[in-house]
């Protein structure tokens, strides 16, 4: 009696055996020929079509994640690097396999779901690459164009080559520019890249990579986040071993407190801002990663002030991402951000105690647990009082549920990814709606003292 995993003769899997599980994390479907990424020195062996399997990818190998069909990890989350980039470059990928470059081996044709999270044998004489569709392809609600919203739908871009691919989306801007995806590809640490090309080289490096995202939006405005690179991710680079070895760098020497130990390295990325500024990009502004307290925000702001930053004529704000800086809004508010970014990448790992690149706790990461949603709730309140935009750009900003609730507490705009764009568009202008209906109701059962 023959059964799915049932092989064939000559030892290979029949089509359609599951061969390994992860979580899905890019959706579209795929087939290519497997190659086994060991080191990043391999990545070059990636050729157009092929299926990427790897331990977990690094900045280094975007330039292979363009060229692959798909992309298989064995560790990582859903907020991975191999996660997030993925999904921007349209590729379907499925990560946290835990065996995939054990039972996989190179040249072997499969087929990945990267929605379903499922890695199955394909034919060996089948089709090629299928081209992803992360998005799907139904139709705008209405017919008639994407829906108009009053809460600001934006999306996040980590690698300025797929800007145009995110503006085409019709995003109202950009709610985060990761700037360490930026510095990564340099294949050299920031300190490294100065010491070998000087300070005016990193300066425009940096300025004309945003640029590229700044042009594709214009005139939408771009938030771009200042340097948030863990060491582990920074060793990997030439220069990396000069990087401190941590025992758990998501809680390590990272994000502002990185930038505040090293104030001109962070200047000369500030120094980026302000040459863009210079040349007329005003829908540039800067966001500050992982404050803890108004002390943190206000050196910032110090700094910004040093190289002549024009605070009053370009938008600056911060992330909120640490239980500390949850309770400290009121004061991180005084010290006069235009904004507040809500990454809840962080807050949930922060507040969940839950490693949020460690694949064995993954099904433990949950956005919806009521002391995430009730500090959301805390921080978009106190920011509505003082006139100070909210928006959230981690991971779940592209869940429907989440954008619902977060419209229905008032959050000024939602940064999801590319792929969702579309979704949740669509969910915002339902929940507005419904929004909208129920105070007419509450008129109609209610409409207050007559006249006369």
């Amino acid at each position: 009696m023959s059964s799915e995993t049932e092989t064939v003769e000559d030892g290979e899997p029949d089509p359609g055996a599951e061969l390994t599980t992860g979580y899905g994390s890019s959706p579209g479907v795929a087939t290519g020929p497997v190659k086994i990424i060991e080191d990043i020195e391999e990545a070059d062996r990636i050729d157009e079509g092929d299926v990427i399997v790897t331990e977990m990818t690094a900045p280094d190998m975007v330039p292979a994640m363009k060229r692959s069909a798909g992309i298989l990890t064995d560790e990582g989350g859903m907020t991975s690097h191999a996660a997030i980039v993925s999904r921007e470059l349209g590729v379907p990928a499925i990560v946290g396999c835990g065996d995939a470059t054990d039972v996989l081996r190179d040249g072997q044709r499969v087929t990945l779901d990267g929605q379903k999270g499922t890695v199955v044998a394909a034919d060996a004489e089948g089709e090629a690459a299928e081209e992803a569709d992360p998005g799907g392809s139904r139709d705008v609600e209405g017919g008639g164009g994407p829906p108009t919203t009053a809460t600001e739908v934006k999306v996040n871009v980590s690698i300025p080559d797929a800007a145009q691919r995110a503006a085409d989306t019709g995003a109202d801007g950009v709610g985060l520019l990761r700037l360490e995806h930026i510095l990564l590809s340099t294949s050299k640490t920031p300190e490294k890249y100065v010491a070998d090309h000087g300070e005016e080289a990193f300066v425009k490096e940096i300025s004309e990579e945003i640029r590229k995202v700044a042009d594709a939006f214009y005139p939408r405005p771009v938030r771009a986040r200042t340097l948030d690179a863990p060491t582990d991710e920074l060793a990997e680079l030439e220069g990396g071993e000069e990087e401190p070895h941590e025992h758990n760098p998501m809680l390590g020497y990272r994000g502002i407190r990185r930038s505040l130990q090293e104030p001109e390295m962070v200047k000369l990325e500030l120094r980026a801002f302000k040459r863009l500024h210079d040349m007329g990009y005003d829908n540039v502004e800067v966001m500050f990663p992982l404050p803890n307290d108004a002390s943190d925000v206000r050196r910032a702001r110090e700094l910004m002030d040093e190289v002549g930053i024009d605070r009053k004529q370009h938008d600056w704000g911060a992330m909120i991402e640490t239980p500390a800086s949850i309770r400290a809004i009121d004061e991180i508010i005084d010290e006069g951000i235009d904004f507040v970014a809500l990454g809840t990448n962080d807050i949930v790992q922060f507040m969940l105690a839950v490693d949020r690149n460690n694949a064995q706790v993954a099904d433990r990461f949950d956005d919806f647990h009521p002391t995430i949603l009730e500090a959301m709730s805390e921080v978009i309140e106190a920011c509505n009082e003082n006139g100070v935009d909210t928006t959230i750009t981690g991971q779940s900003g592209s869940h429907p549920d989440m954008a619902k609730f977060l419209v229905e507490k008032g959050i000024t705009s939602l940064s999801s990814n590319i792929d969702a764009v579309d979704e949740v568009r669509r969910v915002v202008a339902r929940a507005e709606r419904r929004l909208q209906l129920d105070e007419a109701r509450k008129n109609v059962d209610d409409p207050g003292p007559r006249l006369g």
